[in-house]
Parts: C-alpha cells; sequence; structure tokens
C-alpha cells in the first residue's frame, strides 16, 4: 500500500502533473504575466523593438550565416 501510494503521490503528482499539463500551465501564465509589462501600446515602442530585432537578424546573417 504504501508503494502504491508513493507512486501516486511522487510519480503521478509531482512528475507528471508538474513536468505535465500543470507544470506547463503554470508556466504560461509566468510567461504571460511578464509579455503583458512589455505591452505599453505606444506604437514607437514597437517600433523600436522591431528596429532591434532586424539589427540581430542582420548581424546575425552578416556574420553566422553568410559563408
Amino acid at each position: 500500500m504504501w508503494l502504491g501510494r508513493a507512486f501516486w503521490k511522487k510519480g503521478d503528482g509531482f512528475v507528471i502533473d508538474g513536468f505535465g499539463p500543470d507544470g506547463v500551465s503554470a508556466r504560461v501564465i509566468d510567461v504571460a504575466g511578464k509579455a503583458v509589462k512589455l505591452q505599453t501600446g505606444y506604437v514607437y515602442h514597437y517600433a523600436f523593438a522591431m528596429l532591434i530585432g532586424v539589427a540581430a537578424l542582420v548581424s546575425w546573417f552578416m556574420f553566422a550565416g553568410a559563408h
């Protein structure tokens, strides 16, 4: 009986639920909470972020991708 309870609490409760559906949903909530702080509504913030992304992409292709 103790072996079954150990597998249930540790195996199913911690490992499967922790890394499976419950763990994934908790991480989605964490990431969504951080993404909300990034969304200001100002167009120039989004334009600046796109400019930084394009500069990073061009730099990547210049230094690593174009052989």
